[in-house]
């Protein structure tokens, strides 16, 4: 992010700077990127296994994005040219994040504040 101020371009890095502040920030997302790949598991499609690791080997822990990276699963979060194999996950559907942070959000939240307030 850069901000002008006083004619003069000032690099701000948010993160570094609320990691300055609260240490516990980083520990608060780290757990919450944690929490959402476990609790999207039961949600994701799962064939051969390949989209659901994709989840935790594509993410870093604490940076505050989940990434699924096969080839294939954006076409599969939003529904398009699949056919569910439900064997393995029974709950298996498109979009799995919204159908996990649905029960999960609250506890998301609050695991998340509790670590956050020490």
């Amino acid at each position: 992010m850069k901000i002008q101020f006083d004619a003069r371009l000032v690099d701000f890095d948010p993160k570094k700077t609320m990691d300055r502040f609260n240490p516990r920030f980083n520990a608060a997302q780290k757990w919450l990127d944690n929490e959402v790949l476990k609790d999207c598991s039961p949600f994701t499609p799962f064939k051969t296994g390949m989209l659901d690791r994709s989840g935790p080997a594509g993410t870093t822990l604490g940076e505050g994005e989940v990434v699924y990276n096969t080839p294939y699963a954006r076409r599969l979060y939003y529904g398009t040219h699949f056919n569910f194999n439900r064997t393995h996950h029974p709950q298996a559907g498109a979009q799995w994040f919204e159908k996990a942070k649905a029960i999960k959000k609250k506890a998301w939240l609050d695991g998340a504040d509790k670590i956050l307030k020490g």
